[in-house]
């Protein structure tokens, strides 16, 4: 698994507006990891302290959507399926803090990912305050994007509720 080229770590939504020497400075803190078919990569309800990047592969999204139920029929709904072809990021709360994953993410297929921890961000945040203004910046977009579609399933879900108990 070689290094990013610029157009690669272009297409990532988190670094999209760094500058080439940014991009080159940013590219120092990922490191590569590969992940074998069925592999989970991120398990809904733990902590974690990275943020990942798919390069090549498919991964499914995934989350238990029934609390406290632990009935055979309750498992796990497919919620996305990301491919490598824009650079997809996820687990971005992991540079946050250790918050807890929201979702479980699987391997479809075989995928090429690098991480970026937050320790090494934070480091990097501290020499580096401006590109790390602009780097959390756009994950707050991508976050804000994700409650923003998140919001609007959840009134589907609650319309559809309505319909079904009303007849």
């Amino acid at each position: 698994m070689g290094k990013f080229s610029f157009d690669d770590l272009r297409k990532i939504s988190i670094f999209h507006d760094l500058t080439d020497k940014q991009i080159e400075l940013v590219s120092l803190l990922l490191e590569p990891l590969n992940i074998v078919q069925g592999e989970y990569i991120i398990r809904e309800q733990t902590t974690g302290d990275q943020t990942y990047i798919l390069m090549k592969g498919k991964v499914k999204v995934t989350r238990k959507l029934v609390k406290d139920i632990d009935a055979q029929e309750a498992g796990e709904k497919m919620l996305a399926t990301l491919t490598a072809d824009n650079c997809p990021t996820f687990g971005e709360n992991g540079l946050l803090g250790k918050c807890l994953r929201s979702a479980n993410v699987i391997a479809a297929t075989d995928c090429e990912l690098y991480t970026l921890s937050e320790s090494d961000f934070n480091q990097f945040a501290q020499d580096n305050p401006d590109m790390a203004f602009k780097i959390m910046r756009n994950i707050a977009s991508v976050l804000s994007g994700r409650l923003i579609k998140t919001d609007e399933d959840l009134v589907k879900l609650a319309t559809a509720l309505y319909i079904a108990v009303s007849r």
